[in-house]
């Protein structure tokens, strides 16, 4: 029999390692320091998020509860707490509204000399200037 290697190079949930032996794979794993593992972690919310955008009706919850695992370790890694970001989240909600009412932008437009136009020229990326 041949043996197959596969690159991983993800952070992965702590059980996974003695499940994966279970089956018969051998992994190659090993702990993380603190500066690796935080921007693993943001890796990982990404990954999850992508899942969750190609998440399936019946898949939704399960892949928006491994994007809360996510938020959670994210947020105590970096010392957070989550009643802190819950309170954050409620101020923001309270001054700038949640997403209820749907609202989609699809361009904005203002003279180059007002300040909120330096926001979108310094992003150049997220928010290209049209014709």
């Amino acid at each position: 029999m041949t043996r197959l290697r596969f690159r991983v190079g993800k952070l992965i949930r702590d059980g996974l390692p003695a499940m994966m032996r279970a089956q018969g794979l051998a992994i190659f794993d090993h702990r993380m320091d603190e500066p690796a593992y935080r921007v693993a972690l943001r890796d990982k919310l990404i990954e999850e998020a992508h899942e969750v955008q190609a998440a399936t009706a019946a898949e939704l919850a399960e892949e928006l509860a491994d994007v809360l695992e996510v938020v959670m370790a994210l947020a105590a890694a970096e010392g957070l707490d989550m009643a802190q970001i819950e309170a954050l989240r409620l101020a923001k909600r309270a001054e700038r509204g949640g997403f209820d009412d749907r609202v989609f932008n699809a361009a904005v437009e203002g003279r180059d000399d007002l300040p909120a136009v330096a926001y979108y020229l310094a992003r150049p990326e997220a928010y290209p200037q049209e014709d």
